[in-house]
């Protein structure tokens, strides 16, 4: 069986025109490189309204769906050359590749602000797909250590809980848009995936859920907790205006 490769991009400090990141390939030697975001803030307002907005109207504004559905490629292979601009990470890269896509690991590292970028449309311009549907791609903050480290039981299946917040009710994207097509992907792929929906997906729900199942089942029963939320970030005085 081919070994895996990890390719590690690891933001660091630099100025306007200096290297602002590193890349490296398990753990070997760091090459320079320098990550600026591909997008005007024009086409950035885009791609957040095919996400957000896009959904709730499919219908509506077909054009400017597809001119934005297009763009994620031409981002996502910008950053490619970003990435991969020296011929020597580059031929290590092709080296790897020869393998098969699905044993690259990618490891983005960084602040907020470098994970503000979309890692997941990294793209291989000669590849017909970004590298996140075949490959394993982890976002980590700045190598600092966990508060804890999780210990699961052992399970034929994994067990999966999907959290999907909705606090529009029904003016915002239904709860079915996002949670079904992973639902049925798994389902596919024949994984031996059992699968818990929390409703409502509030944070005390959240909590007691988790509660009760620590009483049934012990601790360590769910090996992946899936998220689906939208929302802002907001400090203890904004909150309490609402």
């Amino acid at each position: 069986m081919p070994n895996s490769t990890l390719i590690t991009i690891r933001e660091r400090a630099g100025g306007n025109n200096d290297p602002n990141a590193t890349l490296s390939f398990n753990h070997e030697r760091e090459y320079e490189i320098t990550i600026r975001d591909p997008f005007t803030e024009q086409e950035e307002q885009r791609l957040e309204w095919y996400f957000e907005e896009h959904l709730r109207f499919p219908f509506l504004q077909q054009v400017r769906a597809q001119q934005a559905a297009e763009s994620i490629a031409r981002y996502g292979e910008a950053l490619f050359e970003q990435v991969f601009v020296d011929r020597l990470t580059f031929a290590r890269y092709r080296e790897a590749v020869q393998t098969g896509i699905n044993h690259l690991q990618f490891e983005i590292v960084g602040a907020p602000e470098f994970h503000r970028l979309h890692w997941e449309a990294l793209k291989d311009p000669s590849l017909p797909k970004p590298f996140a549907l075949e490959a394993s791609m982890v976002r980590k903050n700045h190598d600092l250590p966990p508060p804890l480290h999780a210990i699961l039981q052992p399970s034929p299946t994994i067990n999966l809980l999907i959290v999907t917040a909705r606090p529009l009710g029904g003016r915002d994207v239904g709860y079915r848009t996002i949670s079904r097509p992973l639902v049925e992907g798994l389902r596919r792929a024949k994984l031996p995936v059992q699968i818990d929906i929390l409703r409502p997906g509030t944070y005390q729900t959240l909590v007691n859920h988790l509660e009760e199942t620590r009483a049934m089942h012990g601790a360590g029963h769910y090996h992946v907790i899936h998220f689906d939320v939208h929302g802002a970030l907001l400090t203890f005085e904004q909150l309490k205006q609402g």
